[in-house]
């Protein structure tokens, strides 16, 4: 009687039956042996190696983190003086308003201007401010003058 068995597995082929469908291809996983290849590990201690190149993780360092160094930029105070002088420059045609705002911009540019940092802007401020102010102080001497003559 002769002994037929039949594979289960469709993907196993049988002892001289062809193979069809999609080729069998080695696992990626698996290191591929090349001609001249040489061992993982076996050069690890060349000059040259990814091993000196990129040092494992060594840990947290024993040393403190470098202080956070101030940048030498302009304080808030100047920028503030800064936007005020620009206000009170654009906003010194208009008699009173003006007045009041050029008045704090020099305030606040010659505070400014006393402190270390942010010099230049509190000059600006200040020069700013009194050109507004100056705009202002003659718009309302002009209105006054101007008034007793219209009545």
């Amino acid at each position: 009687m002769s002994d037929q068995r039949t594979n289960s597995d469709p993907d196993r082929p049988q002892h001289g039956t062809p193979q069809y469908g999609t080729p069998q291809y080695p696992d990626p996983v698996a290191p591929a042996a090349y001609p001249g290849a040489v061992a993982p590990g076996s050069m690890s201690d060349a000059p040259g190696s990814m091993s000196e190149q990129y040092p494992g993780y060594t840990g947290p360092s024993p040393y403190p983190p470098a202080p956070i160094a101030q940048s030498p930029g302009a304080g808030g105070l100047a920028i503030a003086a800064l936007i005020v002088g620009i206000a009170a420059f654009l906003l010194g045609w208009v008699p009173i308003v003006g007045l009041i705002i050029a008045v704090a911009g020099i305030v606040l540019g010659i505070l400014a201007v006393r402190q270390p940092r942010g010099r230049a802007f509190g000059i600006t401020a200040i020069v700013l401010s009194g050109l507004g102010a100056l705009t202002g102080l003659v718009l309302l001497l002009g209105i006054l003058a101007w008034m007793p003559m219209a009545g």
